[in-house]
Order: C-alpha cells, then sequence, then structure tokens
C-alpha cells in the first residue's frame, strides 16, 4: 500500500471515528442523566472538558505545524469576549441541558435521530441571518428528514418509566437549536482564535455559568461522589467532557488534513445510525424494521444534503457539532 493509499485510509478511519464518538453522545449521557440532576451535570460535563481541552493545548500550542489550526495563544480580544459567553452558555450549555432533559423522556435512540438534523436547523439559521439558499435537492432532502421526524414521534418509541415522550422531543429540538443558532459564530471563533482555544473559552464560560445556576438553584454538588463511586459512570463523564468535547477536534482535524473537509463531513451523516446500533446493543432500546428504516433514510438524507451542498457555492459547509 502506498503513501497516499495510507493517508487515505487513515482519513476516513479518523472522520468515521469522530461520527462514532459523536453518534454516541445519547448513549453516554443517558447513564450520567439518570444518577445526576441535568443542571449539576452540565457543570461536571464542562469542568471536564476545561481540564482535558487544557491538556490538549499544553500538548499542541508550542507545535507549530497544527497550533495554526488549533491555536497557540489564550489571549482573547475584549470585543470577543460577550461572543465566547454566549457561544458557550447557549451552544454548549443550553444545548447539553436540553439534551440530558430528554433522556428522562426519550431514548437515546430517538435522542440521537432529532440531534441528526443539526446540518439542516445551522442551514435555516444561515438563511435567516447570511442570506443563505438551498437548492431543490437539499429542500427535498430536508423534507423527507422532516417527515421522517414525525413518523419516529407517532411510531414505537422506547418507554422511559414517568417520561412524557411529546416533552422529550421538545427538550431535544430546543438543544439542536441551541447549537445550530451558534454554528456561524463559533465557526467565525475557530478561524480566528484557532479550534481548541476558542472551545476551550466556551467550555470556560459555560462552566462558570453552570456553576453560578447549582448554586443559585441551591442544587448539590456532593452528587460527584454518586459518579466518583461507579467506575462506568467516571469513565463516561470522562469520556462525554474530554473524548466527545476535546479529542474528537483534534481527530476531525486531521482527517480534514488527510481527505478534505467534504469527505470528512459526509462521514458525520452516519452519526444517528451509530447511536442507534449502539442505543441497541448497549442499552437494550427497541430494534424494529420501522425504526431502522426511519434512520437509514435520515442518513441517506443527510449525505445527499451535504453531498451536494459541497458541490455549489451558496452555501458554506455545514459541520454538525456535538461538543
Amino acid at each position: 500500500m502506498n503513501n497516499i493509499n495510507k493517508d487515505v485510509l487513515f482519513g476516513w478511519c479518523a472522520a468515521i471515528s469522530v461520527a462514532m464518538i459523536w453518534g454516541v453522545t445519547g448513549v453516554v449521557s443517558k447513564p450520567l442523566s439518570m444518577a445526576v440532576d441535568p443542571m449539576t451535570l452540565v457543570f461536571f460535563r464542562y469542568v471536564t472538558a476545561v481540564i482535558g481541552l487544557s491538556v490538549i493545548f499544553m500538548l499542541t500550542c508550542k507545535n507549530t505545524k497544527i497550533n495554526g489550526e488549533l491555536g497557540k495563544s489564550l489571549k482573547i480580544e475584549k470585543s470577543d469576549y460577550f461572543k465566547i459567553a454566549m457561544c458557550g452558555i447557549i451552544g454548549q450549555g443550553l444545548f447539553s441541558l436540553f439534551n440530558f432533559l430528554s433522556l428522562a423522556h426519550i431514548g437515546a435512540t430517538e435522542n440521537g435521530v432529532i440531534q441528526g438534523m443539526n446540518p439542516f436547523v445551522t442551514v435555516f439559521f444561515g438563511m435567516i441571518f447570511m442570506n443563505f439558499r438551498m437548492n431543490k435537492i437539499q429542500w427535498c432532502a430536508f423534507l423527507v428528514s422532516a417527515l421522517c421526524i414525525y413518523a419516529m414521534s407517532i411510531g414505537p418509541t422506547n418507554q422511559i418509566q414517568g417520561g412524557t415522550p411529546l416533552l422529550g422531543y421538545l427538550y431535544v429540538s430546543c438543544s439542536v437549536l441551541s447549537i445550530a443558532c451558534t454554528a456561524h459564530l463559533r465557526a467565525s471563533l475557530a478561524d480566528k482564535y484557532g479550534s481548541v482555544v476558542s472551545m476551550l473559552m466556551q467550555y470556560i464560560a459555560v462552566a462558570i455559568f453552570g456553576l453560578v445556576m447549582v448554586l443559585s438553584m441551591g442544587l448539590d454538588l456532593s452528587q460527584i461522589t454518586i459518579i466518583l463511586s461507579d467506575p462506568l459512570l467516571i469513565g463516561l463523564l470522562i469520556f462525554l467532557g474530554t473524548g466527545i468535547s476535546g479529542v474528537s477536534y483534534v481527530i476531525q482535524l486531521y482527517s480534514f488534513k488527510k481527505i478534505g473537509v467534504e469527505k470528512s463531513t459526509l462521514a458525520l451523516n452516519l452519526m444517528p445510525l451509530v447511536g442507534y446500533i449502539v442505543a441497541v446493543l448497549t442499552l437494550g432500546e427497541q430494534l424494529s424494521f420501522y425504526k431502522t428504516a426511519i434512520v437509514l433514510t435520515i442518513v441517506a438524507a443527510l449525505y445527499a444534503f451535504n453531498a451536494f451542498e459541497s458541490k455549489t457555492k451558496t452555501i458554506t459547509a455545514v459541520k454538525p457539532v456535538t461538543a
């Protein structure tokens, strides 16, 4: 195997790894959200993420080959403080909070399918605020996905004791809206400061906000002992905070270098399918032809949406993010 083929193979492996990491967010979050209240879990997640990204920054800031992309300085212009805070609080904090809340009402399968709609919602915000346009194929892909979401919501749902499926779908929809409405602003900050530095600053902002909310609501920070007493929960929190919200960005950057942004982004369309399979295998959620058909249709629609988008100049590439 020559070097070019190796680079392509390793690039695709990296891209698929990111899809798998981000695709299991709902599965990883489910046990944690059942053990700790959602607001406190948001705080724990982003404290862990700050620690993880701080380590990554220290390891990469001196490497001139990659620090241009990841960031080489923690200095932020004062004019961007508010942008960083809003991206952190809304795009990360509310995204995670609503996501955790939804898992008390719906399964990780349903959660992952709705989260997979992120590219469509991101483009809608771009159409409203940045004069982006969708072509006919993209509109068709969106409508097909919307019908699939409706079919999922009225079809067989994983039963959650004491849960209200409609409320769960509302929460996860708010989660998607929170991260999608800040996508373009987060992208501009990443271009300016580097992906690791910009995300680290956002995580610090949401960690501070989370601490203020936990204290003001009188929530119990000693709930961390519940996590620390269970090796599985410790591993899940570290993976949620450091793997999903940290290491995955470095892996994705590697895939960008090897196979390009467009091809790497297309691999992320596998996220709903990955989440579905892992939820069935690890959480014992329902496996049915009905849900399988819906998930595969959404994956195909996402592929068509992004594949055609990469050939146009009217819309920038949209990368779903489940930081």
